[in-house]
């Protein structure tokens, strides 16, 4: 699933949860968000590292100038 989906997903859930459930499913949804906002925060760092890497290779090429 790709990041989109995964915040798309997201959204559904917090629909769900503020939308009167059983406490099973609030619990079952509620562990879903943790496991899908992990994978969205380590796709964030991974994207922020390439950020960087890209910023440094560009800084040292305005540098050589």
């Amino acid at each position: 699933m790709d990041f989109e989906k995964k915040l798309s997903e997201l959204e559904k859930i917090n629909e769900k949860l503020n939308s009167g459930i059983s406490v099973e499913e609030g619990i079952a949804l509620f562990e879903k968000s943790l496991s899908l906002t992990r994978e969205c925060v380590e796709y964030l760092n991974n994207a922020k590292g390439k950020i960087a890497q890209i910023k440094v290779e560009l800084d040292r090429l305005i540098d050589e100038k």
